[in-house]
């Protein structure tokens, strides 16, 4: 029996961000701007990693921005933390993307280098921060993403929600 040429198969993946905002224990009101008392807003992009070829020798890498920024961007930001949540998988190493019961596994990181896993502060993970001091308007963290190389998947549309949580 002969056997006949394979391609590769490929998978496109996509990682969707929704946004929430935690507010300080104990406050009833939204967070502000320190200096005009104007609302503090949060953005972030989709971490889009675009094609994977099953089984590819080589990692995956995309990068997103998390935006947290006053209305009017001359006012001043209080102190804040920002965490992401584990997503779909429920745990932090690894996150996974999800093609109904298929798998795929990725990270977000604090550094480029793929070795500060960005998450709640718990299992390892660390949190991202912004101090009063630094006097600005508006700031914006990079997440590092990355789906390891070598992992076996069908082709389809990979996706995971994660939550973007800024606490005062």
């Amino acid at each position: 029996m002969g056997t006949e040429p394979r391609s590769p198969l490929t998978s496109a993946i996509m990682l969707a961000v929704a946004i929430s905002s935690a507010f300080p224990t104990g406050t009833l009101a939204a967070p502000v701007c320190k200096d005009a008392g104007h609302p503090i807003n949060v953005s972030a992009t989709n971490l889009a990693f675009g094609i994977y070829t099953s089984g590819s020798p080589l990692p995956l890498d995309s990068n997103s921005t998390v935006q947290v920024y006053c209305s009017n961007l001359t006012n001043i930001l209080p102190s804040f933390t920002v965490s992401l949540s584990a997503g779909g998988a429920g745990s932090f190493n690894p996150r996974k993307l999800s093609n109904g019961s298929i798998h795929l596994n990725y990270n977000m990181y604090t550094n480029a280098t793929y070795t500060i896993i960005w998450g709640d502060g718990t299992s390892g993970t660390s949190t991202q921060s912004y101090t009063q001091s630094q006097n600005l308007g508006q700031i914006s963290f990079t997440d590092f993403g990355q789906v390891p190389a070598h992992q076996i998947v069908a082709a389809g549309a990979y996706t995971d929600t994660i939550t973007v949580t800024v606490t005062f």
